[in-house]
């Protein structure tokens, strides 16, 4: 009896801790379906609280900061609507949608930066990698690593010397796109793990020339501005805007993307 009472347990303990992955999965359809209803209810502010819980709770998608973006767009936070529609767009670079509610978004924000033109070159290769997503291109580079194998096995046992030359071409190719597909994976998924990049939150904040409070204020920045950043020292980043100028702000006055 002891040992049968045992292995119930045992299986019952199994079994309970295969289904906790499935319960925390339709927990989170839960949540996501009522923050989507309470949007179309009108009730942004909920919705837009129930979204940042879902973000906490690790369940962070394109999907979930453009929600987030519209939820915060309709109580009129700007500064945080762009905040997430660039969360979003970081995540789904090729998103119409995203990007359409992101220039809208940054039409209401009151400091109008002139970026400086990208030389064309490097324009070209962002938008080549912004055709897919990281893990797109992850699988892709795999996909081609696996089929330049299977050619590789062609050339050392091919029949014919005219097959053979094929395969070997091909499969040239073929670890060639890998090597591109791969790299553009790593430099993807570095970005996303990059803090470089960050939106003012503070309404109106003075950029300092040096990194504290009585340092001598060069311009102005309004919440909504995107800056990168390029330094931190103590509760202070230097930053940088679409325009080149430079300076230091309090790490309070910024959100990261």
């Amino acid at each position: 009896m002891i040992i049968v009472s045992n292995t119930i347990r045992k299986i019952a303990s199994t079994f309970f801790a295969a289904t906790l992955p499935l319960l925390a999965v339709a927990q989170a359809d839960t949540a996501w379906q009522k923050a989507n209803a309470l949007y179309a209810e009108g009730k942004y502010k909920d919705a837009s609280a129930a979204y940042l819980q879902l973000e906490e709770s690790g369940k962070a998608s394109s999907a979930l900061f453009y929600n987030a973006g519209n939820a915060f767009y309709k109580q009129g936070e700007t500064a945080k609507a762009i905040l997430y529609y660039e969360r979003a767009l970081r995540l789904a670079p090729d998103d119409e949608d995203i990007r359409y509610n992101l220039e809208l978004s940054n039409l209401q924000i009151v400091d109008k930066i002139e970026p400086i033109p990208q030389f064309f070159v490097v324009a070209w290769i962002q938008a080549f990698c912004n055709l897919l997503d990281v893990d797109t291109w992850g699988i892709v580079g795999i996909s081609l690593f696996a089929a330049t194998l299977m050619l590789a096995l062609v050339v050392l046992f091919g029949r014919t010397s005219r097959r053979k030359k094929a395969a070997f071409a091909l499969a040239v190719a073929c670890l060639s796109l890998s090597i591109v597909a791969t790299c553009v994976a790593m430099r993807e998924k570095r970005y996303l793990s990059s803090h470089t990049e960050a939106i003012v939150y503070a309404p109106v904040t003075s950029v300092k020339a040096s990194p504290d409070a009585g340092g001598v204020d060069l311009f102005v920045l309004h919440e909504g501005t995107k800056v990168s950043v390029l330094e931190t020292i103590g509760s202070w980043k230097k930053v940088k805007t679409a325009d080149g100028n430079q300076g230091w702000l309090p790490t309070a006055a910024i959100e990261n993307i």
